[in-house]
């Protein structure tokens, strides 16, 4: 039987969020529709597709905390997933906070994870 998960995240912008699933793979809808097994569609603020998993939701409550809603249970794999997605997600909220500052010049570059 499925069951929906809601969890708090330490994602704190939507657009970063969307931007990392999308590095990593997964097809991003802004304001898509999450099914609730067994209930009425749930609307989210981002739905992500891949590889014709379960898919996952996220929403952003009024206090700025970004929600993921799924069948979390029934993910394949959804731990290491987790992982790349903070970790890219990290990564793209430090190159931001770089570029806030007025520097000269910067280098950097990104490998592979």
């Amino acid at each position: 039987m499925s069951h929906l998960s809601i969890l708090p995240t330490v994602f704190t912008r939507l657009d970063l969020l969307e931007t990392a699933l999308g590095l990593e793979g997964f097809d991003v809808i802004r304001h898509g529709v999450l099914p609730d097994f067994g209930r009425a569609p749930r609307s989210v603020d981002l739905l992500a597709l891949r590889d014709g998993s379960r898919p996952m939701g996220w929403c952003i409550d009024d206090q700025g905390v970004i929600r993921l809603h799924g069948d979390l249970q029934r993910i394949q794999g959804l731990s290491s997933r987790l992982q790349r997605l903070s970790r890219r997600y990290a990564l793209l909220s430090a190159i931001d906070s770089l570029q806030t500052f007025d520097l000269p010049t910067a280098e950097f570059s990104i490998g592979p994870c």
